[in-house]
């Protein structure tokens, strides 16, 4: 609205006198200046103690001063009028007859648009920092900054330490939490106001809610009291857009482990091994024993809603409901185990029941017991389940450590070096095979798969133990290797190991 217009509904109101416009202007907003303010917007009012306005202080087009004004700066005055009750009144008048304008209600139109349209909610507490100063951080329960503006600053050490490390120091959850308890405040998504000693700023505050259960907290935090129309209107849809972070780990038919979920999907993310320990102890994620952490992923494309709607819940109750979530078109869950690390015998039975009915693979990391190694070990069961699809596929359930050699394997760069590890035999009896047609070659791969035993090579090749032992002798002739020396096993089963890596480790996942 014009600074006339303004003016002279403040002069109904009894709030100011002495106007006196040269240059009228359109106002959309306002704020408080002191004496060494410098930046100026002509389509903003500001507001200034009469007594602060010093020989060396700039002034801008539209003024609104408490008190008197130095005559010496009178005759600088563009826009201004005084005001005759106390100028924090002022403030919150000017603020609601802003609020109410065409303009203010077409920023609010579009912030609601935005928020419809999925912008990001960082975006659009930035967006609203601008525009009315306050500034804006949300967290879940276990202390994550689900959002915020930017820049933020606030003149306290620790809530600047949780938006740049991205979740709450214990000191500010054990201080939130402390405010909730012990404050009364109104129940419901409605935003309420506090004020914090801590950081001598107004804090406006809404719930983050799923149906009446607590998801965490939206806050909006200024210097001044009193918070403008549009922001305390914004605030539980705000609210109800951050939450969005939290609940989609919820689904309709699975909501167990929430936050716990949330916190492990992060570890996975590269949330630090601090922060993973911290959110963990705050919603009371503790490992009781050894646990191994489980990747489950189906060869045929099942869409992640199916994995969630359907296949989630199965999992979780198999496992007994512990954390379980979807990550880039796997399940990833916990699974207990004994305290040497293995999964009971009917655990397994089940989840290879359930596998083989629903087209499943799971790699399996190695047992751990420190929740803040999660990252570690989900890499481990990612890892086994890629390497054993390409490497050997024999079983539903893919150990670590049963690929750990193709791990390491996978580290060495240097063809040549692997080939200089690589028993001679081996491309000896591929090529006698091809100039021959024999097939040596397999029978000494499932000879030494079966650790030197001719009785067990005779029943995978499903032969006569006499046609393994005249392959033997053959095998030893072209070779001129003593497949009776024991030591030899170890380098025929590496050799062996590094051919079917060479073969295969460039095949799709």
């Amino acid at each position: 609205m014009k600074f006339s217009v303004l003016t002279d509904i403040l002069q109904n109101a009894g709030l100011i006198t002495d106007v006196k416009i040269d240059k009228d202007c359109e106002i959309v907003d306002l704020t408080l200046m002191d004496s060494n303010f410098q930046d100026f917007n002509d389509s903003t009012v500001y507001f200034i103690h009469g007594a602060d306005i010093g020989f060396g202080t700039k002034l801008p087009q539209s003024l609104l001063y408490s008190d008197t004004i130095p005559e010496f700066r009178a005759g600088s005055l563009q826009n201004s009028a005084r005001i005759v009750e106390s100028l924090p009144t002022a403030f919150r008048y000017v603020k609601s007859q802003l609020d109410t304008s065409p303009l203010a209600q077409i920023q609010y139109s579009e912030t609601i648009s935005k928020l419809v349209m999925g912008k990001d909610l960082n975006y659009i507490l930035t967006e609203l920092f601008n525009r009315t100063g306050n500034q804006f951080a949300a967290i879940d329960l276990s202390g994550k900054i689900l959002a915020n503006s930017s820049p933020f600053y606030v003149d306290y050490s620790l809530w600047m330490q949780s938006v740049q490390q991205g979740y709450c120091d214990d000191l500010l959850m054990d201080y939130i939490n402390y405010r909730r308890e012990n404050l009364h405040v109104p129940k419901g998504p409605d935003a309420f106001s506090l004020y914090c000693s801590k950081i001598n700023m107004y804090i406006l505050v809404a719930r983050i809610l799923d149906r009446s259960e607590p998801l965490g907290y939206l806050f909006a935090i200024n210097s001044m009291p009193n918070f403008d129309t549009q922001t305390q209107k914004l605030m539980p849809l705000l609210a109800q857009r951050a939450g969005e972070a939290v609940l989609r780990l919820k689904n309709a038919n699975y909501n167990h482990n929430m936050f716990e979920n949330s916190i492990l999907l992060d570890a996975i993310k590269g949330a630090s091994s601090s922060e993973v320990f911290t959110r963990a102890q705050r919603v009371h994620l503790k490992i009781s024993g050894h646990i191994r952490v489980l990747v489950i992923r189906s060869p045929s494309s099942h869409k992640d809603q199916f994995l969630s709607r359907s296949l989630l819940p199965q999992v979780a109750d198999l496992l007994n409901n512990q954390p379980c979530f979807l990550y880039k078109h796997s399940i990833v869950a916990i699974a207990q185990t004994d305290a040497e690390g293995f999964l009971s015998p009917e655990l397994v039975a089940s989840l290879e029941k359930f596998f083989e009915e629903n087209n499943l693979l799971a790699g399996v990391s190695n047992h751990f017991s420190d929740i803040s190694t999660f990252a570690e070990y989900y890499q481990q069961a990612t890892t086994a389940l890629t390497m054993s699809g390409r490497f050997f596929n024999e079983h539903l359930l893919r150990y670590y450590l049963d690929c750990a050699v193709y791990v390491l394997l996978n580290q060495v760069e240097d063809d040549k070096l692997l080939e200089e590890c690589s028993h001679p035999a081996l491309a000896q009896l591929l090529e006698y095979d091809r100039q021959k047609k024999t097939d040596f070659f397999d029978t000494l791969r499932i000879l030494t798969q079966s650790g030197f035993n001719k009785n067990r090579t005779a029943q995978l090749l499903f032969v006569h133990r006499n046609t393994i032992n005249y392959r033997i002798q053959q095998i030893e002739d072209i070779c001129k290797i003593d497949l009776s020396d024991e030591r030899l096993l170890f380098t025929m089963q590496l050799s062996f190991c590094i051919y079917t890596w060479q073969k295969n480790r460039y095949l799709k996942d």
